[in-house]
């Protein structure tokens, strides 16, 4: 098992580190990537990831990088603060981008036009960090990953890290999580 992890948090939150850790600490193989420190560009919408160059973005920027580890892999872990129930832009801006992980061709599934998936499906888990969040906003982020889970025809789980509970209980449900999942 191979986890993909797109970090959108800011440097220094402590998190990032406690994630890194236990993995390591559980010899899991892992791809990292630091979101802020990546150029990635907007999608277009152009289609050329589906007709012109299959699976690759027409676009010439890190996401090329990303999406091979996710094809190679089967687990991606997205770690972002929650901003007013979504992701921070940078994540926003690789996930649009997984549209290229998809075949040009269309099935309908559960009544919805979907992309066969080219690489296999993943397992998608969204971490949602925050300071306090209301129910509507958790309930817009658990949407959001199960959306984007449905699209890549993923299994997913979301989990919301407080950062007000401590740097102890996040490392406890991290740990939690990856036992879960590895």
């Amino acid at each position: 098992m191979s986890l993909v992890i797109l970090d959108a948090m800011k440097a220094g939150n402590g998190i990032s580190d406690k994630l890194k850790e236990e993995l390591r600490r559980n010899d899991k193989e892992f791809s990292y990537f630091e979101l802020r420190d990546m150029n990635i560009m907007p999608c277009r919408s152009c289609g050329a990831c589906g007709f012109i160059s299959p699976g690759k973005c027409a676009v010439k920027d890190d996401a090329h990088e990303i999406l091979g580890a996710i094809a190679r892999g089967t687990t991606v872990i997205m770690l972002t603060p929650v901003r007013f129930g979504g992701y921070t832009s940078d994540l926003k801006k690789a996930v649009d981008k997984f549209m290229s992980l998809g075949l040009p061709t269309y099935i309908v599934k559960q009544g919805h036009l979907l992309h066969p998936v080219r690489y296999g499906s993943k397992a998608i888990i969204g971490v949602g960090v925050h300071e306090g969040i209301s129910k509507d906003q958790e309930d817009c982020f658990n949407k959001l990953v199960e959306h984007n889970a449905f699209n890549l025809q993923s299994e997913y789980r979301t989990l919301f890290l407080n950062t007000s509970s401590g740097m102890e209980n996040i490392q406890k449900e991290i740990s939690s999580l990856l036992r879960e999942v590895c």
